[in-house]
């Protein structure tokens, strides 16, 4: 059995993580296995403080490489746990074995899903009745529009808590590329385009986020400069993504993954709401709202909607393969 084990880990890699640091690296083990390692050096050491964020992400990259073997005719079965190395964390061990079955539908929407972060087309009430039907066992919708309007606030305030920590701001702006001439614009972080940015937004971004920031919070002019309420409240519904609150990061990685593949196969763009799941206020209100159920948490959120007819999706940032293996 020849695998192609390269261009499986290349597709693995579409994965989302946590401001794109993309922390997954990869080992080519004898013919047939492979492991899976946090690359340390990607740890956002004021804004997931408990790796909480990583191990999700890491999960997502595992559930990538699943889906990747799937459409090979392969199935991934647990192998040893690799040793730590400096700088490595070992995360899982695999094996890849022939299985005709494993192909999954959700693998055909991986390299269409993007992060959304522009506006949505003009909602019908068609898009409310569809984003409502994506309701599951690990997801509730919010489509009512006065309920929209009071999470939107909700994040707001959420989001700018965070903003207001002079370290985690520091942090966001390490992984943002905010000019095309960053050399790193389109290999990781977060570069404009992607957060749907023209020039003169994102050099504001850098003012606000960064020297600015301090004065124009006195003034009180930097939090409706940060706001991004109002594409929750035109949205045609939010998503909360809710798992068991014992269940490890690394496995509910796996489902984040998966519902967001759901959202794009549906026809949604979709961006993630983190401030609502990572403010343990803003979560709990949520958890409320959206009627989430006892005894689960919530992980993450996302606002969804159709994009603009013909609008322009920007190609992702990613790292090459070789930046992948170790």
């Amino acid at each position: 059995m020849t695998i192609d084990r390269g261009a499986l880990i290349a597709e693995a890699a579409l994965a989302p993580s946590v401001h794109n640091v993309q922390p997954a690296r990869w080992r080519c083990i004898g013919d047939d296995g492979i492991a899976l390692f946090e690359d340390v050096a990607t740890r956002l050491c004021v804004g997931d403080p408990t790796g909480n964020d990583a191990r999700i992400s890491l999960g997502a990259a595992a559930e990538g490489l699943r889906l990747a073997a799937g459409r090979a005719g392969l199935a991934l079965r647990e192998a040893e746990l690799p040793l730590a190395e400096p700088g490595l964390v070992p995360v899982a061990g695999y094996r890849f074995v022939s299985d005709a079955a494993a192909a999954d539908p959700l693998a055909g929407a991986v390299d269409a899903r993007r992060s959304w972060r522009g506006g949505f087309a003009t909602v019908e009430d068609a898009d409310r009745g569809a984003a409502a039907a994506l309701a599951g066992a690990d997801a509730k919708v919010v489509t009512d529009r006065a309920l929209l309007t009071e999470l939107a606030r909700v994040y707001d305030a959420a989001s700018y808590d965070f903003l207001r920590d002079a370290g985690f701001r520091r942090e966001l702006l390490s992984w943002m590329r905010l000019r095309r001439s960053h050399p790193r614009w389109a290999i990781d972080g977060l570069n404009a385009g992607a957060m749907a940015m023209g020039a003169v937004e994102a050099r504001g971004a850098g003012v606000v986020l960064g020297k600015g920031f301090a004065l124009l919070d006195r003034f009180g002019l930097a939090r409706p400069l940060l706001a991004e309420g109002s594409k929750i409240a035109t949205a045609a519904g939010l998503v909360v993504f809710h798992r068991p609150a014992r269940e490890a990061p690394f496995e509910s990685g796996r489902h984040f993954y998966r519902l967001w593949l759901r959202l794009e196969a549906a026809g949604f763009g979709a961006a993630v709401l983190a401030a609502l799941a990572d403010d343990p206020a803003a979560a709990r209100t949520v958890a409320a709202m959206a009627g989430v159920p006892a005894g689960e948490r919530v992980v993450s959120a996302f606002r969804i909607g159709r994009r603009p007819a013909g609008a322009a999706v920007p190609p992702r940032a990613r790292r090459a393969l070789d930046d992948l293996l170790v």
